[in-house]
């Protein structure tokens, strides 16, 4: 929970850095999207699948070619955050495997 509203907070910072024009998705949908992507990666790591990284990118990519590639801020704010979001899944593992053994 702690690591959530972290990720809340930085996601809201590098909005505000890189000034992205988000249209279309509710704000709350964005951070609940955020949140089953992160616990999917979650999931899939402390299961012992980092496949999950591979099919996280792919699903992210094939979302993303419909989407107007020009405009290099969201760009920039896409690719930063989803590196966020799969390094604090990262960090949610290990913090989970340090507690369980």
């Amino acid at each position: 929970m702690t690591g959530e509203l972290i990720a809340g907070l930085a996601f809201h910072i590098l909005k505000k850095r890189l000034g992205t024009n988000q249209s279309g998705v509710s704000r709350w949908e964005s951070v609940l999207k955020g949140i089953l992507e992160r616990g999917t990666l979650l999931v899939g790591l402390l299961a012992g699948f980092p496949h999950v990284l591979t099919a996280y990118g792919a699903l992210k990519i094939s979302t993303r070619l419909s989407e107007n590639q020009k405009n290099r801020m969201s760009n920039t704010y896409f690719l930063t955050g989803n590196l966020l979001s799969i390094l604090l899944a990262m960090v949610y593992a290990v913090i989970i495997n340090k507690l369980v053994k």
